[in-house]
């Protein structure tokens, strides 16, 4: 599951990151630096909440062999190596460099990526009519897993989200839906009951953002979630991150003709 962190920064560092021109983030291994993954974010934000993803990280054990194996121009543009040797040990002094060097590479998302809970929206008419249906009609195709799914979606989440039983969380990239998360949160169960991504963002992280936000609403890493058994490997990575346990297997027919509903973290009724 990705994760975004804000650092500080020098602003003349920022308008060349956010420039394209510096690609290249240097520094030390405090722990709060080496908990970073490749896939997560970095935010600047005294400048600004546009977001950079982390694309490589590489490690060295100080900063002569760091200059000598990355482009330094691209760290810190305008200066010679071994100006930017002195300013890195001005900055971070012998101990420090002794924790180690991380060299971040980091790619601009130039799309601004925003998160919708749908409950937010019901005191704006337009705009919640407006999720409610690109919701809908970006996981309509899901019934042929589920043939129920229009009854289902208009008949019990919507009324969730007014309820205040269940939530519906959107994330779009630009003016497109990138994905979404139908959720389920009362007094006898907390489910996540549909996770999509659009197929041109898959691969981008973007399930990782949603299941965060779904851990928060629902107080929990480890909901109700049902997944049909052909589409097993497509959520293995997340079953194993996350931990999930496989403990109920439904019959073909349980929700459709055509396979097997596997349940994890849970059980449903007979």
């Amino acid at each position: 599951m990705s994760k975004n962190y804000n650092w500080r920064i020098k602003r003349k560092y920022y308008n060349l990151i956010n420039k394209g021109i510096k690609t290249l983030e240097v520094r030390v291994g405090y722990p709060d630096i080496k908990r970073v993954r490749e896939g997560d974010t970095i935010t600047f934000k005294d400048y600004s909440d546009i977001r950079f993803e982390v694309v490589r990280i590489t490690h060295y054990n100080d900063f002569p062999e760091m200059l000598d194996n990355e482009n330094f121009s691209k760290a810190i543009p305008g200066v010679t190596k071994y100006k930017a040797l002195d300013m890195y040990q001005k900055i971070y002094p012998e101990k420090k460099e002794a924790l180690g060097v991380y060299v971040f590479e980091l790619r601009k998302q130039t799309e601004q990526l925003k998160l919708y809970a749908l409950s937010s929206l019901i005191g704006n008419h337009k705009l919640f009519s407006k999720f409610a249906y690109v919701s809908y009609y970006a996981t309509d195709q899901i019934c042929r897993d589920y043939p129920k799914h229009f009854e289902w979606y208009w008949g019990k989440e919507l009324p969730r989200v007014i309820n205040g039983t269940g939530e519906i969380i959107i994330c779009t990239i630009g003016n497109n839906l990138a994905g979404v998360t139908f959720l389920k949160k009362d007094d006898t169960e907390s489910k996540l009951c549909t996770l999509f991504v659009s197929e041109e963002y898959r691969g981008k992280h973007i399930a990782s953002i949603l299941l965060e936000q779904a851990f928060k609403y629902l107080g929990t890493t480890k909901p109700l979630i049902t997944i049909a058994d052909y589409k097993l490997l497509m959520f293995q990575h997340i079953i194993r991150k996350c931990d999930w346990e496989l403990t109920q297997i439904m019959p073909i027919g349980y929700y459709n003709n055509a396979s097997q509903e596997l349940v994890f973290n849970g059980t449903l009724p007979d």
